[in-house]
Order: structure tokens, then sequence, then C-alpha cells
């Protein structure tokens, strides 16, 4: 694609403004000039052919800017050799493989300027530079073959150079940082430098900063970063191994870490008399008798530099503990085989030792003491033990990430041995955070499988859970008399003072807990893995109910949506257990989880103007359609609808229609009442019952004489709606009837009262008998 014409300008500008600048002054424009340099990255990744006239000024544009950049390189200043490097890297990254293949004499001035005194920054700089451009040629074989495989070696011997050197930590950091990245890409090239890389290394992967030894000769002071670079590159030296023989390589390396580790722990655990019998190792003889001060000046195992002191020999424990988890966490170019009883036995050994409860009835306070060591060194041992296990739990979440479901039979054990370490050492914040972090994983796993028993062990660390999340209490200050005191003073109970600051509205003490976010974010992610992993019924009712309430305290949105998903088991029949599912509700409205789980099924209701229009159409219409089908009704029946309406509302003004057809039963009909449809009965067959006939007069409730003459709350008649009744089979009614069987048949006329209107005698003849269960038309025997 030919370059677009904006890019060489853009090029061009940069070249005149690089050329014309000042070097003293050029590190200020070098930001914008490398900010710039990404919109012209087609011109620089793209082929230059002099067959038309722009391809040839854009070749010329491009063959200014790199003749810049090399004379800069070259430059006496450090400005100018600084500005070259960053620019150089920006060309790299945006002009591809044009731009790669035409690096090479870059590289021998970047190479160049690691053996100049320039600042440690440029070297810095200079060492990326070149790492990033033996990154980008890995993918292309004739520049490996034409530039990183003559170039590379350069690169380690002035690396090497820099770290055995007073270098700064920045400086090592990086150099460690390139070697990790090269290593196992080029590892044929690294190979003949390994005897300088190991030696290295070991003085680094496991510090001993508070080693009692002379320290005339001491490298500068090694961070936690640098060491875990170094970790990272120790193991990846296998890698260099001759073909076929890495995979042997890095097993004998991580058997070598690991029996260093026991060599270590054997001094360093002396104070006491170990429980633990290994499955895989020999036990160390220990006829020899004890003194001095525990130390270490000859390490077989991996060249280690001595160290001396109880407090050193944590830091070396706690080190190469940290290697072994970088073993298990980094990845191989081959297939290796892991043993993991013998890194199961190095854990089992470590948290079998724990420090001795205050209590005089516990089990953890049957260790057995060594007396040959003095107790300055065993009280100095409990102070650096939770060091330990916390990078023992360490090691042990990396075997289980990285095993995954291999080591789901060991889980049990796993989670009794976190239990014993954590009622003994629980009051230390990192193995609380260790802990919870461990338990999460291993629950997430297996935690629906795992036996009531293994999870009635974890109900301390389930409320010191809870109580890790809940904001602290403030605890007040009383100072207390001994019962001497109160005894001189007269009384016969002990009398607290208040503390005379608490009345000024001093300060409560701050939590030393809440300034460690380690802590929060490890109980934070244990809580919900409780609710969701480990079965209902092995909670007790009050660790549920202290779980439900730390989850709706804190709104934990997770832990309250898996408590809802897994209900407590109800504790009797048929009632459901109490559900903090209204409390979710109202904490997070309008939640997408949430509102899923609450209306998973529920209907569209549509609430616009235009679906309300068209329903008052349609019951319009309905309207229309029933009083065109009362107008046809009382056409056929010769009444005028508008004189039964008349009717009806005098009627209805009176006195109510339903307790009017109960009353009448009692009474006798007048004789204008009867119609010839009652006289017909015989012939006429009987009037089908529907959903839309009202009931008859036979299956009305009685009501009481006195509710009959008492007052009604009847509504006024113009507030009733009149319904038509839907008839099924009509019957031709004659003429001459008075009362004729319409729509407004429920308005029954005026009766008279019992005893009004005939004799006595002539009332069973009148009145209609009414059988529950029967329509009042029927045939009357």
């Amino acid at each position: 694609m030919a370059p677009v014409a904006t890019e060489l300008a853009t090029l061009r500008a940069l070249s005149f403004r690089i050329s014309s600048t000042a070097t003293a002054q050029l590190p200020q424009h070098v930001p914008a000039i490398s900010a710039s340099l990404s919109t012209c990255r087609t011109l620089l990744s793209s082929t230059q052919t002099s067959n038309a006239k722009t391809s040839s000024e854009a070749s010329v544009a491009v063959h200014k800017f790199r003749t810049l950049l090399s004379t800069l390189l070259q430059d006496r200043t450090i400005q100018g050799r600084w500005s070259a490097i960053v620019l150089i890297k920006a060309a790299i990254e945006v002009g591809g493989w044009e731009t790669l293949q035409k690096s090479l004499p870059w590289v021998r001035g970047l190479l160049a300027i690691l053996t100049k005194p320039d600042p440690p920054i440029s070297k810095k700089l200079c060492l990326i530079t070149l790492t990033r451009i033996f990154m980008l040629t890995r993918d292309y074989p004739t520049l490996i073959r034409e530039i990183t495989t003559p170039s590379l070696p350069g690169l380690v011997q002035s690396g090497l150079q820099l770290a055995n050197s007073n270098a700064s930590t920045g400086l090592l950091l990086t150099v460690l940082e390139c070697f990790s990245e090269l290593l196992p890409r080029h590892p044929t090239i690294f190979r003949p430098h390994l005897k300088h890389i190991r030696p290295l290394l070991c003085r680094l992967v496991a510090p001993t900063p508070s080693t009692n030894l002379s320290k005339d000769d001491a490298p500068v002071a090694i961070t936690t970063e640098v060491s875990d670079a170094a970790r990272r590159l120790l193991v990846q030296l296998p890698c260099c191994a001759p073909k076929g023989a890495s995979s042997e390589e890095w097993e004998n390396a991580l058997r070598t870490t690991i029996g260093g580790v026991h060599r270590i722990a054997d001094r360093v655990f002396r104070a006491v008399l170990e429980d633990w019998q290994s499955t895989v190792r020999e036990a160390p003889a220990n006829g020899h008798t004890l003194g001095g001060e525990v130390q270490d000046l000859e390490d077989d195992y991996l060249s280690l530099p001595p160290w001396s002191g109880i407090f050193a020999g944590s830091e070396r424990l706690v080190g190469l503990l940290q290697l072994v988890k970088q073993y298990l966490e980094s990845s191989t170019p081959n297939a290796v085989t892991l043993r993991v009883g013998v890194v199961m036995d190095l854990i089992t050994r470590l948290l079998s030792l724990t420090i001795p409860s205050s209590g005089s009835k516990s089990f953890q306070n049957t260790v057995r003491i060594n007396n040959q060591v003095s107790k300055e060194e065993r009280e100095n041992l409990w102070l650096v033990l939770p060091g330990v296990h916390v990078a023992t739990i360490e090691l042990l979440l990396a075997m289980t990430h990285r095993l995954q479901a291999s080591t789901i039979a060991i889980d049990t054990l796993v989670v009794d041995q976190l239990v014993w370490v954590f009622a003994s050492e629980k009051d230390n914040v990192q193995v609380r955070t260790a802990c919870y972090s461990a338990i999460a994983t291993l629950l997430e796993r297996s935690g629906v499988a795992l036996p009531k028993a293994s999870i009635d062990s974890l109900v301390s660390l389930m409320r010191t859970c809870c109580d890790d999340l809940l904001p602290s209490e403030t605890i007040t200050s009383v100072v207390k008399d001994t019962p001497g005191q109160a005894k001189s003073k007269g009384n016969s109970q002990a009398q607290g003072t208040a503390n005379a600051d608490s009345f000024l509205g001093a300060k409560a003490a701050a939590d030393p807990n809440a300034s460690y976010t380690g802590l929060k974010n490890a109980a934070y992610g244990l809580l919900p893995v409780l609710f969701s992993h480990v079965r209902a019924q092995y909670f007790s009712d009050s660790l549920r109910a202290r779980l439900d309430r730390t989850a709706v305290l804190i709104q934990h949105k997770d832990a309250m949506l898996a408590s809802v998903l897994n209900p407590p088991p109800s504790k009797r029949f048929g009632k459901p257990a109490a559900s903090i599912l209204p409390l979710m509700a109202r904490s997070f409205q309008g939640d997408m989880d949430i509102e899923g789980l609450l209306r998973p099924r529920l209907p569209v209701i549509r609430l616009g103007t235009q679906d309300a229009e068209l329903e008052e159409d349609e019951e319009e219409d309905d309207v229309m359609e029933e009083d065109e089908a009362l107008e046809d009704t009382a056409q056929e029946n010769g009444t005028f609808v508008g004189q039964e309406l008349d009717d009806l509302l005098e009627t209805a003004g009176q006195t109510d229609v339903v307790m009017r057809d109960s009353a009448a039963k009692d009474a006798s009909p007048p004789e204008d009442v009867v119609t010839e449809e009652s006289t017909q009965s015989d012939t006429t067959s009987k009037r089908p019952l529907t959903a839309d006939t009202p009931p008859s007069p036979a299956k009305r409730v009685r009501f009481g004489e006195t509710e009959y003459n008492g007052p009604t709350s009847m509504p006024p008649a113009a507030n009733l709606a009149v319904l038509p009744v839907e008839r099924t089979e009509p019957t031709e009614v004659p003429a001459t009837s008075d009362f004729t069987l319409t729509s407004t048949a429920s308005a029954i006329p005026d009766l008279p009262e019992p005893g009004e209107g005939g004799d006595d005698s002539d009332d069973d003849d009148d009145v209609v008998p009414l059988v529950f269960g029967q329509d009042s038309d029927d045939e009357s025997e």
C-alpha cells in the first residue's frame, strides 16, 4: 500500500524537529516525537521502491530519519544517546519487519552503550530495547541468524558484568528480567554462561540480611523484587540442558531444593523434638551435643552463602520455600514428573510444629522441648514460626492450583492441618489471611464431599472470619482495683475507675488489622464459598445466623446470593426456613442478578398510553354490544327499555334486591305474579344453568328477620352496573303476562308481608316449595 501523504509530511516534520533542536534540549522533545511516530506506522513498515515519485520521496524521508537516530546513538553527550535509545525503541515498535531487518547497526550501538559510563537509567533503557528487538526477531529465522545469534552473547556478558558490579537495584532487576525473557527462547546461547549465572542467582534467591556473619564484601541490599526475579530465572536454568535432558534436570533441581529445605529445618527446629516422621527421607542423626548459635556455614545442596542466627535461618528457610513454590508455578518446555509425596512430606513436617498454646488442657501444648537449646532460642523460634507457616501455606496453594483435581484425595488431611495451625496462631494476621485463602480454595473444589467432622472443625475459623469482616467495637479501658486495694478502701467488691481521658472525647485507638487489606480480601472471598460449597445441614442454627448477619451487615452481594440459593434445611415439616431474600432485594434494587432471581418468568406489563386507549375502546365496544342485546331482548318481549330502567332505579332505591329475594320465599306471592311460564313447567324443558346465569332464589343464603328490617348499606342506584343475562335457550313468553323474564328480572316487584292479602289456608297452595340444589323452575310435586 502506498504511504499516505500526511504520514510523509509528519515524518519530515519529525526529522526536522530532531535535527534543529539542540542536543541538550532534545530529551524534553522526545516524548512528543515518540507519540507522533505512531501516526507513521504505514510509512515505516512499508517496503520502499523507486518506481514512483512518491515512493522515492518516502524512501528518502525514512532513510533520513534512520540516519538521524544512528547519529544520535553515537553522540558524545549523554542526552543525545538517551534520546536515541528512546526513539529507536519507538521506531522498532511501529516499524515492523521492514524496520527490524535494518536494526543491526542500532543493536551494535546499543551494546556499546552498556560498556560506557552512562547513568543507570540509560543502561536500563538500553537493556529493555535490546530485549525487545531480540524478542521480535523470534518469528523470523533469517533475522535470528543475522541479528540475534551474533549479538545476544554480548548482551549476556554485559548484563553479568552489570549484575556483579555494585549496580543499583533497578539495574540489577532489569538484567534479571531480561534474562528471564530471553533464556527460554534462546537456551543454547545461554548455556555457556551458566557457570556465571548460577552463583549470581544463588546469592539472590534466599537472602539472609539478619545473619550475624561479617559483611565486608556484601553486595547491595537485596529487595523482594530482586529475589523474586532471581527465583524466576533460576527455575528456568534446566531449559539450557542438552536436548532431551531438560526434564530430568528440572526434577533433580526440585529434589535438591526440597532437600535443602529439610536441611535448614533441621537446624532451625533444633529447639524442639519433632514428632514428625518422614516417609521419603531418613531422620538426621542428632547424637552430638548442641551448643552455640544455630548456623550453616557450608551448604552442600545449593551452594548458598553461609548464615548464622535463628532469624537468618528462618529467612533462608522462607526463601527456599518460595523457590520450591516457583518450581511448581513456572511452566516447563517439556513434560516433567512431579512427586507429590515428596512435596506433601515437606508441607506436613512444617505444619506439624506449632506454637504451644497457653491452655493447659490443649492438645497443642504437648511440644517436647530440647533441653540442650537455650530458652532464648526457643522463644525466638516461636517468633519466626508464623512466617514459616505462611510460606508453607503459599506452597500448598501453588501445588493445589498446579495439580487441580489430582490432589483432591488429600484435601481432608490438608484441612485438618490448616485447622491445627489456625487454632494455635490465629492471633497472627498473616496466618489468618493464608488460612482463609487456602480453605476457600479447598472448599471450592471438594467442599461438598467433605465429611461433617471436617466442617465442624472449621467452626472457629468461620466465626473468626465473621469477626474480621465486621467493624471492631470500641473498647473502653477501665482500671480496676485489686482485691487488696478494694478491701483497704472499705468496699466489699472491687470497684473500677474509668479512664479520665475518655471524658475528654479522646479518639479510640484504631484497629491494627484495619490497615491490612489482605486480611479483609481473604475473609471477603471466603464468606460466599462457605454458603455455596458447604452442605447447609452441616451448619448449626447459630452459625448460619452469624454468617447471614455478617453478609447483610457488610452488604456482600455474592454471599447473600449464595445464602438465598442454598437455604438452610427446615426444622419443621412443611414450613420453609427463614431467608434473607427480602433484605437482599431491598439492598440491591435494580441489580440484574437479583432481579433475575426475584422475577424469573414475570410477564410483560404494558403501561403505555396507546395500550390503555386500546383497552378503553374494547370496553366501550363491549358495553355497546350489551346495550344492543338489551334493546333486542326488550323489543322481542314488547317492553320499552327506558321503562324497565325506571322501574329498576325505583326498586333499587327502596331496598336491597338480594334481601328481597331471600325474604320473599316465606311470603305468599300475589295472583298476578304467577305467569304462564310457571304453569307450563310440565311442557317446557328445564332452563339450563350457565356461568353467566344468576343464582336462583332457592340457592341464596337465608337472612334473619332483624337484618331484613334493619337499614341497608347498599350504594346509590346510580352506581350499580346492570349486567345482562345470556340465555342459551330463550323461551317464548305470552304477551298477557305482567311479569316477563328479561334482563331486568332481578328487580322483583314488591311482595306483601306474610299474613296480608289472603287467607292463611291458601298459603300452602300458593307458595312454591324451594328445594336446595334444584332450580326454581323445576316441576313441584
